[in-house]
């Protein structure tokens, strides 16, 4: 089976398990939502911007050498398991030592114990690395999903489970430490490899001089994730944060439903391509037009319609979230066209650039972030989106340059779904005030609707090379472009 058509059948075997995942996950977090409240899931918020980015050093970081090197060996699986589960015991470590000054930042003694409770699952996660990066080397993408399908239905029967019983915000705590568990034990259980004691210091300078540019991005991207959760529970408080959290879940949600299908799949075809001698920046750019027929009229719709979709899913209380919520939807447009990029850049074994720019980022943005906060939460979702878009020409210029594209190769795939986006918003808004009085469901499903309805018109109108590309991928079993490179 070619790569490409593997391709296809990883995002589809991706795609429906992150659909299924999410639709779940969606489901716990709506039932918890309305069984705690905004100051349970702002604790939570708190604890989790240090145990967050703790977990994130130890997943798909050094790990991601072994999808990057053509012909990794058994002494290289060895060395990114040992390192991985020093660093993620050294991490831990640092979180129970740390969690007591942290709670006195905050001024909230109850963050003290979550930190401590949640510090498990970074090595926990850390002890996955390994088997998970084999899974995606290997394109085992159906067993992917089983996992993390099975880690949020267990997670979710405990934490509401939990919740009913009165644990508050200890509920979500509770529902953490299940979905990592249960995520270990299938991982372990789906591969042969064990690890041994043997590697050498030639072995881990390789994992580490190209794994330590990986962990510099990862560590940015969680800085800069977790910068606005950090000053708005320091300056605004544990209300406010609240509903920041949730409008930023909302769009992570949204954005993780899109283009994680696309990036878990992306990344092993991209390095498997490549070592097979075959162009993978066709298949970069057949990503990039296909990315955007989701994430410009999803990301758009969101930002019309987020009052009624807070106010229908998680009641009245949280529709002061919306303004925020119409702002940070800029960012999850943003997460499906750059993870992609970034997915290109990895597979090449490229990170030093993008990792630079990531921490430009983070500079900026906590510096804005801090300022906006005297002007309240939608300043501060504007100041979070910005850093990436003034930054986002820089990265264009690194992916081009890898694979040998021009610039506006890569941008000008992307007009035509935005200005049909932009369409379709005004339609949306129009629907939505027309029918602003009536129960939430009403504006929700009719602006829903409409813009699926002007989004698929100026498709067929305006990109029926796009209709074509799409079926090319779904419904036919020949090579496409990308092999042809």
């Amino acid at each position: 089976m070619s790569i490409t058509r593997q391709f296809s059948k990883g995002v589809a075997w991706m795609a429906a398990g992150n659909w299924l995942e999410q639709a779940i996950n969606f489901i716990v977090f709506v039932v918890l939502a309305r069984l705690l409240g905004a100051e349970a899931f702002g604790l939570l918020a708190m604890a989790t911007a240090f145990v967050i980015l703790s977990e994130f050093l130890v997943r798909e970081t050094l790990s991601e050498f072994l999808i990057a090197t053509p012909d990794p060996e058994d002494a290289h699986f060895n060395a990114v398991f040992w390192s991985l589960a020093g660093l993620g015991g050294v991490l831990a470590a640092l979180l129970l030592i740390f969690a007591g000054p942290i709670a006195a930042f905050y001024g909230a003694g109850q963050v003290r114990g979550l930190i401590a409770a949640l510090s498990p699952t970074v090595v926990m996660i850390a002890l996955t690395a390994v088997p998970v990066a084999l899974l995606r080397r290997e394109l085992q993408f159906k067993t992917l999903s089983l996992r993390a399908i099975s880690g949020v239905f267990v997670g979710g029967v405990v934490g509401i489970g939990m919740a009913a019983a009165g644990f508050g915000v200890w509920s979500l705590a509770g529902q953490r430490l299940a979905q990592v568990a249960t995520n270990i034990l299938m991982a372990w259980g789906a591969v042969r490899w064990r690890p041994g004691l043997s590697t050498s210091q030639r072995h881990l300078r390789e994992v580490i001089g190209f794994g330590g540019q990986v962990l510099g991005l990862r560590a940015a991207e969680l800085a800069l994730a977790q910068s606005p959760s950090v000053i708005i529970g320091a300056t605004l408080g544990p209300a406010a944060l609240g509903l920041f959290s949730i409008a930023w879940r909302l769009v992570e949600i949204a954005s993780f439903l899109i283009v994680t299908p696309l990036r878990m799949a992306a990344q092993p075809a991209f390095a498997a391509m490549t070592r097979q001698g075959a162009r993978a920046a066709d298949l970069l750019i057949d990503i990039s037009r296909l990315s955007g027929l989701a994430a410009f009229p999803a990301f758009a719709g969101l930002a019309v319609l987020a009052e009624p979709v807070l106010h229908l899913f998680f009641g009245a209380k949280w529709v002061p979230a919306a303004p925020a919520l119409s702002v940070l939807a800029l960012v999850g447009l943003y997460f499906c066209i750059e993870k992609v990029q970034q997915s290109f850049c990895l597979a090449a074994g490229r990170a030093g650039a993008i990792t630079v720019l990531a921490w430009a980022e983070v500079i900026l943005g906590a510096a804005l972030i801090w300022v906006a906060t005297r002007w309240g939460l939608v300043a501060v979702a504007a100041a979070f989106v910005v850093p990436r878009y003034l930054l986002w020409i820089f990265r264009f210029r690194v992916v081009a340059s890898i694979g040998g594209l021009r610039v506006r190769d890569l941008v000008s795939c992307h007009l035509r779904p935005a200005f049909a986006a932009l369409v379709m918003a005004a339609g949306v808004l129009a629907v939505a005030r027309a029918t602003e009085g009536f129960a939430p469901a009403i504006p929700l499903a009719a602006g829903f609707v409409t813009g699926v309805l002007l989004f698929a018109g100026l498709t067929f109108l305006l990109m029926p090379d796009r209709v074509a590309l799409l079926k090319t991928y779904v419904g036919n079993p020949r090579e496409n472009s990308a092999k042809k490179g």
